[in-house]
């Protein structure tokens, strides 16, 4: 397989096991395995939320005593029925609830951009210049490539956008250091709209088309719909 072929493939399944065999012999190819591979690990980790042990009953308990001192219902249908059904459908019930309540309404893709840069205030730290061929060798896993950025680039790493593997990079512009998030989108997925956000520090832009949505986060006050143009026409489908 080419190399495009190549970094395809190690994207959709970081376990792949042809995408091994072909990076054995080569260090560069080896090198992006083992990192597409740890990050695919980090990000199953993220996404894996257990239910506590005992947590069903406790929910059923805490029904039962409000059902008796609050409600009363003539008897269902279903009550007619022998227990097991009846206690499969109330611990399907108290998961469900558990997973409404417990879990946090996700966040617009605007905050969850500037939760993202206060957590990852380290980004802002590195002054070593990364050239822009480094930066499209990651962007080609995602099948595209940059003309050129707006300054210099000194941070370049896989994230995790929303619960999708993301570029995020740190620019340096006239205006300060500046992040730019580039999220590959399939045509039926939207971070959920287009526009300008902002908190007490940052503010940014979100634009998106039928391949990826980019974000960009500068200082607040910094002109970001101007950067975000020339970050957008910069950024090549291959």
């Amino acid at each position: 397989m080419n190399e495009l072929e190549f970094r395809r493939r190690l994207f959709a399944d970081p376990n792949d096991k042809e995408v091994a065999q072909e990076a054995a012999n080569n260090a560069e190819q080896q090198a992006l395995l083992k990192e597409i591979q740890a990050f695919d690990t980090q990000l199953n980790n993220a996404l894996d939320v257990k239910v506590p042990e005992g947590l069903a009953e406790r929910i059923l308990a805490n029904q039962k005593a409000d059902y008796a001192h609050n409600v009363v219902i003539r008897k269902s249908w279903f009550k007619r029925y022998k227990t097991p059904f009846a206690t499969a459908a109330s611990a399907t019930f108290a998961l469900g609830l558990y997973f409404m309540s417990a879990t946090q309404t996700p966040l617009l893709a605007g905050e969850h951009a500037l939760a993202h840069v206060h957590h990852e205030q380290a980004a802002f730290q590195s002054n070593a210049t990364i050239a822009l061929q480094a930066v499209n060798d990651k962007l080609s896993l995602f099948g595209a490539k940059l003309d050129s950025l707006p300054g210099e680039v000194t941070y370049a790493t896989f994230c995790n956008f929303k619960g999708q593997k993301s570029l995020h990079l740190v620019f340096q512009s006239e205006h300060g250091p500046m992040t730019v998030f580039i999220v590959p989108l399939s045509g039926k997925n939207s971070l959920g709209g287009d526009g300008q956000f902002k908190d007490e520090r940052y503010n940014g832009i979100i634009e998106q088309d039928q391949h990826a949505a980019t974000v960009l986060v500068a200082d607040l006050g910094s002109p970001v719909k101007q950067y975000q143009k020339n970050v957008s026409s910069a950024l090549r489908w291959l």
